[in-house]
């Protein structure tokens, strides 16, 4: 399928669409059952070598993915919860039981125990912590989420949503589009949260609204640390409803793209 969004950007990276199913494809790469891990590693072939990637219940890489991909809140009880908002807070220093915090890493690589007790720092708090954790938006639907590069998409084949990997003047551009035909000035939403949960449930939740934004990510360094193999540094990624893209894809038939101000960049 062609679209002129892609066509004038032209750029590294197309977009790559995400799909949910109870099916899952034959060509599909997929973390191991029972294996940690950042989605975004498998994510990122997707975008930079075009490679289909896919998670399932069965393959649950943490327990941010569970909430971003849409399988539920990913807690089994209050403590999990507890000791996630530890992590993504303070570490340690925000555990309200430190002996015990650091008892549960005792068995953990050398890197992911120092991680832990450090702390990510997403936010400032356990309790600030606590209360974004407990506003994310959950879904709880499909077996799987299936990324695919824009340009496999089958005919007939609807996506949940499209995720563009950008670099600045490439975001300038689709940040344009995205706001002229808007009379507000807000037209953009940068989550703090998981690159998972970013192009996962905060995007699911813009499919839900009257008025979609794309949502920008990632912002959280533990995720980029495992996109760096595949994406520059100074790409940003940027997700958005199906409906959202294809207005985005009209619009930019009459937009920056057919002025000098773009063809002589």
């Amino acid at each position: 399928m062609e679209f002129n969004i892609v066509n004038k950007i032209d750029g590294k990276f197309k977009p790559i669409v995400l799909l949910k199913s109870d099916e899952l494809p034959e060509e599909a790469i997929c973390p191991k059952p029972g294996k940690g891990g950042c989605a975004m590693a498998f994510v990122s072939q997707t975008i930079a070598k075009r490679k289909t990637t896919a998670f399932g219940r069965e393959n649950i890489t943490c327990g941010g993915v569970a909430t971003g991909f849409g399988w539920g809140d990913g807690f089994a009880d209050e403590a999990a919860l507890e000791f996630q908002a530890t992590f993504l807070s303070q570490g340690e220093d925000s555990a309200k039981d430190r002996e015990q915090y650091l008892k549960s890493l005792e068995n953990r690589p050398p890197n992911v125990k120092e991680m832990f007790t450090k702390g990510e720092r997403i936010y400032c708090d356990f309790d600030t912590a606590v209360d974004h954790i407990k506003s994310r938006p959950v879904y709880d639907e499909n077996e799987y989420v299936i990324f695919k590069p824009i340009e496999l998409l089958g005919e007939g084949e609807i996506p949940h949503s499209v995720v563009f990997t950008l670099n600045i003047i490439e975001l300038s551009a689709v940040l344009q589009i995205n706001g002229s035909f808007r009379s507000k000035t807000a037209h953009i939403m940068t989550p703090q949260a998981s690159a998972c949960q970013a192009i996962g449930s905060f995007t699911f939740e813009q499919k839900d609204s009257d008025d979609p934004v794309p949502v920008l990510s990632p912002i959280d360094f533990a995720a980029r640390a495992h996109m760096k193999h595949f994406i520059p540094d100074d790409y940003m990624c940027l997700s958005m409803p199906w409906k959202l893209f294809l207005k985005l894809d009209e619009l930019s038939k009459k937009s920056v793209f057919q002025t000098h101000l773009w063809t002589d960049w």
